[in-house]
């Protein structure tokens, strides 16, 4: 039996948000004390400068497509 070509397709992993966290603290603050309670101010300040940051992207590329090639020579 000779395989042509193999190859995978890469799954599509969602990334979850920088900021996730200073969100979350911030909807905690708003449930317990209401929206316009003052004591939610350090959290709307965290999540402000979580937002201004840049995003950083790794860019990890799936070595399986290449290992793949290599041993459909050898099949």
């Amino acid at each position: 039996m000779k395989l042509k070509q193999l190859k995978v397709r890469p799954k599509k992993l969602l990334d979850s948000s920088p900021c996730l966290v200073e969100m979350g603290s911030l909807f905690e603050c708003w449930a317990t004390s209401g929206v316009d309670d003052k004591r939610c101010v350090v959290a709307s300040k965290a999540l402000s400068e979580c937002m201004t940051k840049p995003v950083t992207k790794s860019n990890r590329q799936n070595t399986i497509n290449y290992h793949l090639a290599r041993l459909s020579k050898h099949l």
